[in-house]
């Protein structure tokens, strides 16, 4: 199946429920509850390679869990709409999936802007419906606590990648990051939490949209001196960005925050320019099948879809996983937060280990580097 088909589908019932109408197959037997996930994400704005491939790999779960009998015997709906990455749409559609769809929880929402809008909104505040495994790496207090995050925070990524620079003997460090409401957010978080760290603070660059400050952001990375450059920002920005960059400062280390879509990085450089970029990631090696819950994953997509692994798909489907599996030790799927603490907690995905009694139930980060045929080591 393709992938334009394959997003359709849950679109598809977005457009349907409002109606009363299910799509053909979706009817369940008779007494048997269904559960309704309901996502709002970015698949044509700026982040929609993310989005659309975390979407993927969380359908690619669900799918699973349905032909399977569910979840407690319950099926999944997949409800999926498309925000493009603007918090003013994210909050729009979540009041109607909550309103009309009649979602059970929020799943996935991506980008930290449209999470934090979604949290204070009134359809949000005066519902019961928690947001599980959102793409953020910064806490949303406004959410009283109805969150379940899964990927490490932006302040921990941050740590564990300028430690890894500077254990290479490398000190004046920078980050460089677009000007968008997520990504400020985002590069706020990732700097307040380095003050135990005891290094040189890193000097904060602004990346244009499109990189259409490139040069004079090449021209004071080299002024100041900087060793290595940590990327927040769009994939199409950071790849026009290092066309240049990578050219005229090849001594540079340049390293990709986990929200930079790698693949259309590495689709704007070319080989050349890609090898021995670093790469941060919130889950293992894509591509890695010594890894159970890795192979599971290439397994089924390799089924359905004729496309390689990427870290945001197999982001999507480990996510959608944790969401199955709490969703097993609970009736009520509206209280999502307190199951996970108090009757999960620990859970072993396959080589994947999560702790949902954490506020963050995965602290590991990955760092690899870039190879000419866009693999990672």
């Amino acid at each position: 199946m393709d992938r334009r088909g394959f997003l359709n589908g849950a679109m598809l019932a977005a457009m349907l429920w409002p109606l009363g109408v299910r799509q053909v197959g979706a009817q369940e037997p008779t007494g048997r509850r269904r559960l309704v996930v309901g996502q709002t994400v970015d698949l044509s704005g700026v982040m929609q390679n993310i989005g659309r491939d975390y979407f993927t790999g969380a359908k690619l779960a669900f799918d699973q869990a349905n032909q399977g009998g569910g979840a407690g015997g319950r099926l999944i709906q997949f409800v999926q709409m498309d925000d493009g990455g603007d918090p003013a749409g994210a909050v729009a559609n979540a009041g109607k999936l909550i309103e009309s769809v009649g979602a059970d929880v929020l799943f996935g929402l991506s980008s930290e802007a449209c999470v934090e809008a979604v949290s204070q909104c009134a359809a949000f505040r005066h519902s019961d419906v928690e947001i599980f495994a959102p793409l953020s790496g910064v806490d949303h207090p406004g959410a009283k606590g109805r969150v379940v995050y899964l990927r490490p925070s932006s302040a921990d990524e941050m740590k564990l990648v300028l430690k890894r620079l500077t254990f290479m003997s490398l000190t004046r460090l920078a980050i460089l990051h677009t000007e968008t409401p997520s990504m400020i957010a985002t590069r706020d978080a990732a700097l307040g939490g380095l003050a135990e760290l005891n290094i040189e603070r890193p000097r904060s660059y602004v990346l244009k949209d499109g990189a259409s400050n490139a040069r004079s952001l090449i021209e004071a990375i080299a002024r100041d001196r900087i060793q290595a450059v940590v990327i927040m920002s769009d994939a199409f920005s950071a790849g026009l960005l290092l066309q240049q960059l990578r050219v005229q400062n090849p001594a540079l280390f340049v390293c990709l925050g986990s929200m930079v879509d790698v693949s259309t990085v590495y689709q704007i450089l070319g080989q050349s320019l890609s090898n021995g970029v670093m790469v941060s990631r919130a889950v293992p090696d894509p591509s890695n099948t010594l890894i159970p819950v890795v192979a599971n994953f290439k397994r089924i997509l390799a089924r359905y879809m004729d496309e390689a692994p990427s870290s945001a798909g197999l982001e999507g489907f480990i996510a959608a996983q944790t969401l199955l599996a709490v969703l097993r030790k609970t009736d009520n799927p509206r209280q999502l937060a307190s199951a996970a603490r108090n009757r999960v907690g620990a859970l072993d995905l396959g080589g994947w280990t999560v702790n949902l009694a954490n506020n963050r139930a995965s602290g590991r980060i990955e760092i690899s580097m870039l190879t000419r045929d866009g693999r990672l080591i």
